[in-house]
């Protein structure tokens, strides 16, 4: 009875066609490489004042629950690398550096 069969591909030779040499070397770096190049560059060159703001509220918002304050520093240097006036923000808005109050100590017990 009937299965499953082979279909017999349209190019008999198979593969693709290259008209060019081919070549087997390591990836040259250029000035514009980089982690954060291309969220620096949409932070400051795309983003009005209006979509930074909410930006920055966004991060704000998930990194302000955050108790952990080892954390809270590796974040707000994680978005100074994207741009140095978002990570001043970031560390503004989440008084970062700042001794904890009393009751944040106490939350810790």
């Amino acid at each position: 009875m009937g299965g499953p069969a082979a279909v017999e591909p349209q190019n008999p030779a198979g593969g693709w066609e290259n008209d060019g040499e081919l070549t087997l070397s390591a990836h040259s770096l250029h000035a514009e490489d980089g982690d954060f190049v291309q969220a620096g560059a949409l932070y400051r060159e795309v983003y009005d004042d209006g979509a930074k703001a909410r930006l920055l509220d966004t991060i704000t918002g998930a990194v302000g629950g955050v108790k952990s304050t080892d954390i809270k520093e590796r974040a707000i240097q994680y978005w100074t690398n994207v741009d140095a006036e978002l990570g001043a923000k970031l560390r503004a808005n989440l008084g970062a550096g700042e001794g904890e109050s009393a009751a944040e100590a106490a939350n810790k017990l």
